[in-house]
């Protein structure tokens, strides 16, 4: 078994750096603070380790073709029809962040749900229930259950309620 060294693999070098840096970092911090970024650490670095691991000792598969990027694009992917989706999906996904950056974690969460299911076009059964559970879920797990202070977001911090 030998070693190949692939482009690829220095971006999996740096992201095993990353959060290496964020386990190290968080050692400071309160229990109780430190365990979010200790279990997104963790599983991030076995995941990252067993992909470095892939890279250099591994082969691909013959019937596989190099292409020397991870993701090859099919033609409806491709299609203006395709690049489309791709843009409304890059938009949910740096909406949402932006949604939790003003008006916190447990707010956003329903109501990017609520937003996405409406948008789909789902029956309002679902598009009620899903949000509902979403958020009840996020409050119950996150501030009853483990105690974690997220911010309550910008917006509702300047009109007072953080």
């Amino acid at each position: 078994m030998s070693m190949r060294f692939q482009i690829r693999t220095v971006l999996t070098i740096f992201f095993i750096l990353v959060f290496g840096y964020i386990f190290y970092e968080s050692q400071e911090m309160p229990e109780q603070a430190r365990l979010y970024p200790y279990t997104i650490a963790s599983i991030a670095l076995a995941l990252l380790g067993y992909q470095l691991l892939r890279e250099l000792f591994f082969a691909p598969a013959e019937n596989s073709k190099e292409t020397g990027a991870d993701v090859d694009f099919t033609e409806e992917e491709a299609s203006s029809e395709g690049q489309k989706r791709t843009f409304e999906l890059f938009l949910w996904v740096y909406g949402f962040g932006v949604a939790l950056w003003l008006i916190g974690f447990f707010v956003a969460i329903p109501v990017m749900v609520f937003l996405y299911l409406v948008r789909h076009r789902e029956g309002w059964i679902v598009t009620i229930a899903m949000p509902t559970v979403a958020g009840g879920a996020t409050w119950a797990l996150f501030n009853n259950l483990l105690h974690l202070p997220f911010p309550p977001g910008v917006v509702f911090e300047a009109l007072g309620y953080g």
